[in-house]
Order: structure tokens, then C-alpha cells, then sequence
């Protein structure tokens, strides 16, 4: 029966008669030849965690959190609203990094979504609920000739929940990426973007009420 085995030194032996024994990969290949299929086990882990208390909506419903900042470069053209992305960078948290060259790789692939979220991705609705843009052709992403240089810092935050120590690195590297964009704009012609994405006709429009704005304040007062 399974619970008379254990695994020691790569083999496997019947509890307190260590003689009776075969190497695992033995076992393994009679497995494949006996059942006709691979030998596969399957285990899961709950992280431990408190639910929100629904008075006080305190509690601890994640067992680790991630941090991360991205700071952002970009260029506007002031007559056109356009906005290009010149440089990024980026420090995440990532508990340990097991694949470092992996991890940077994810982090790069987060930020080319986070800049189709900030300057180009949204789905467009007729009247009738239809969507005007259902294809590649109208629904504009970036491609490799929109990403600009970055800059990556991995953080390493040993995390004792996590496997080996990690943290995720999937999602959260797309999180900052629009915020950092809009600031960005934000320091170049002092207009707040705060609906996304921040198309080229909502930047222009921003920067055009702000230039009226100021011809405004600059007449003179009505006697």
C-alpha cells in the first residue's frame, strides 16, 4: 500500500525494510509499461490567510504583497497630442528571483501591456452594442517598434510562503506602467490624463483648454 513506501536517496522502499527497495526511476518506467501512462503526482499548497471581517473589513486575505514603482519618459507633441514612450524604468519586488533572466523578461512583457493600457488599448461600442474595433486593424496594440529602452531593477524580498522564496512577477509589472505614463505627461505640458487611454485626441484636447485657460487669465480684467 502507498502509505507502507517512502522515498529515500532516490528510491523507493518499504517503511523499516530498507532492503526492499527500488530506484525511483524504476518504478517510474514500470508505472509507464504497467498503467500505460506516465507515473504523475499532484499536490496542492493554501497559504495561510485570515478572511475580512465583514464589521471592520479587516484582515489578511493575501498571504504576501508585491511592490513595485516604474518611473517613465516620454515625448509629446504638443500639436498633435502624440505621445512616445522613450524610456522606462522599473524596480519590482519579486521575492527571490529564481530565473533572473525570466523575471526581467516578464517585466519587460508587463510594461508593453501596461503602454498599450496607457496610450492605445480600448474597445470602442456602437449604439448597438456592437464593437466598432474587433480586430487587429482598428484595435491598435504595441508592437516591438513602440517598445523604448528600459531600465530593470529586480528586487529580491525573500518571501517564506512562496516557492524557493518568489513572489509573482506576472501581473503586477503592468500595474505602474500607465500611472508612470500619465505623470510623465503630466511633467511635459502640465495636463492631467485622467481617463485611459491617453490618445492622441484627449492629449491634444487637454492641452488645447489648457493654452485657452491661459489666454483667459492673461486678458485683461472687464472694468
Amino acid at each position: 500500500r502507498p502509505d507502507q513506501l517512502e522515498a529515500v536517496d532516490r528510491k523507493i522502499q518499504v517503511k523499516y525494510f530498507p532492503q526492499r527497495c527500488l530506484p525511483i526511476a524504476d518504478v517510474a518506467l514500470q508505472a509507464q509499461f504497467v498503467m500505460g501512462r506516465p507515473a504523475i503526482g499532484s499536490a496542492s499548497y493554501n497559504p495561510p490567510t485570515v478572511g475580512m471581517d465583514p464589521e471592520t473589513g479587516q484582515g489578511k486575505p493575501f498571504s504576501t504583497y508585491v511592490y513595485a514603482t516604474q518611473c517613465a519618459e516620454v515625448e509629446v507633441d504638443d500639436e498633435t497630442g502624440e505621445v512616445d514612450v522613450l524610456y522606462m524604468s522599473a524596480a519590482h519586488d519579486c521575492g527571490t528571483a529564481i530565473n533572473p533572466m525570466l523575471v526581467e523578461g516578464q517585466i519587460e512583457g508587463g510594461i508593453s501591456m501596461g503602454i498599450g493600457f496607457a496610450l492605445q488599448e480600448e474597445m470602442l461600442f456602437d449604439d448597438n452594442g456592437l464593437q466598432r474595433n474587433p480586430n487587429l486593424t482598428n484595435y491598435i496594440m504595441p508592437t516591438s517598434l513602440d517598445m523604448p529602452e528600459i531600465d530593470v531593477d529586480i528586487v529580491e524580498n525573500f518571501d517564506p510562503t512562496g516557492p524557493f522564496g518568489a513572489k509573482g512577477v506576472g501581473e503586477p509589472t503592468a500595474v505602474p506602467t500607465a500611472a508612470a505614463i500619465c505623470n510623465a505627461i503630466f511633467d511635459a505640458v502640465g495636463i492631467r490624463i485622467t481617463s485611459l487611454p491617453a490618445t492622441a485626441e484627449k492629449v491634444l484636447k487637454a492641452i488645447k483648454e489648457k493654452q485657452f485657460g491661459e489666454e483667459q487669465k492673461a486678458l485683461p480684467a472687464a472694468e
